[in-house]
């Protein structure tokens, strides 16, 4: 006791006597990809009810996200991971960036075409993903690159998915490179650069069953997705392995995986929440989940390189 009483002595006496500093908050760093998004209200909502504060580290999209927690594993430069998906995860458990994964959201990654554009240019969109090869299509496709980009990975598993034979596939690729298909470096870009309903030259991109929900004007939908044959995408949150502050990071993904963080996502982020949280009702008439979904038992951990050596086969030669 004595021992105490001397040494806060000393520090008062260093510090001038100055009063004693407020406990310091803890800060939880949250590694997500650009197209996370949690409002002000739910920011507040969290630190009030956990006492951590909350920094958002935007790394890209999900497989530039995966790949700089790869790369700083030795350095982790956050305590939790949200955005990593069904495609990428075997890269990060593989090299041991995250010790779990919970899901947190799905959404299904199939064709959106803008009605007013092929309306005014008297084209008939595409009713399959399968079409986009045909002249009629020629300059009018973008997707994000599958090397960088989930939705972009996750047409390539579809296609495999879709076709009995490697050569099959090949063919299809290559009618679509004929065809003058752009890729992007994130869906990000596909999306708000090159998607004519933002000012773009291309009426079809590589997006989600749910994004026409956000195109809808005067109560009309402006967008349509191709809902048969889509590839479903799960989402998750998880520790990263060696992180600063694992308490907060798990009291982040709780909040997300409780209902008011929930309930938010379709409008937040347009994703489908986990089973047992309703849709809204216009997500309900403009933008359900897809008719039919493929692709899913296909093993990505084994075949992920192969199938991007394929993909670059066809696309960078």
């Amino acid at each position: 006791m004595k021992k105490l009483v001397i040494a806060t002595i000393a520090a008062l006496l260093l510090t001038g006597c100055a009063a004693a500093p407020a406990e310091k908050i803890e800060l939880v760093r949250l590694a997500t990809h650009d197209s996370f998004y949690i409002s002000d209200e739910q920011i507040a909502e969290f630190e009030k009810s956990t006492g951590y504060q909350l920094e958002v580290i935007a790394l890209g999209d999900t497989g530039s996200l995966t790949n700089k927690l790869v790369l700083t594993q030795n350095a982790p430069i956050a305590d939790v991971v949200y955005g990593i998906d069904n495609t990428f995860a075997s890269v990060a458990l593989e090299n041991n960036v995250v010790q779990d994964l919970k899901q947190v959201n799905y959404g299904d990654v199939c064709f959106n075409y803008d009605i007013q554009w092929f309306e005014q240019n008297n084209i008939q969109p595409p009713t399959s993903w399968r079409d986009l090869g045909q002249n009629k299509y020629k300059d009018l496709v973008v997707i994000p690159n599958p090397n960088l980009s989930s939705p972009g990975m996750a047409f390539l598993i579809t296609t495999y998915a879709g076709f009995e034979t490697k050569a099959e596939v090949f063919a299809y690729w290559r009618s679509l490179r004929d065809n003058g298909l752009k890729t992007t470096s994130s869906w990000t870009e596909a999306y708000f650069t090159d998607f004519t309903r933002y000012g773009g030259t291309r009426p079809i991109v590589l997006s989600y069953a749910s994004s026409p929900a956000a195109e809808i004007k005067e109560g009309k939908p402006q967008s349509k997705a191709l809902l048969k044959e889509c590839f479903r995408q799960y989402e998750y949150a998880g520790l990263v392995e060696g992180g600063a502050n694992s308490a907060g990071g798990q009291a982040l993904i709780d909040f997300m995986l409780a209902p008011s963080f929930q309930e938010s996502l379709p409008w937040n982020m347009f994703v489908y929440p986990n089973p047992g949280t309703a849709i809204p009702t216009e997500f309900e008439q403009f933008a359900p989940p897809a008719e039919s979904v493929i692709g899913g038992d296909q093993d990505f951990a084994a075949d992920r390189e192969r199938w991007l050596t394929d993909w670059s086969d066809v696309f960078d030669n």
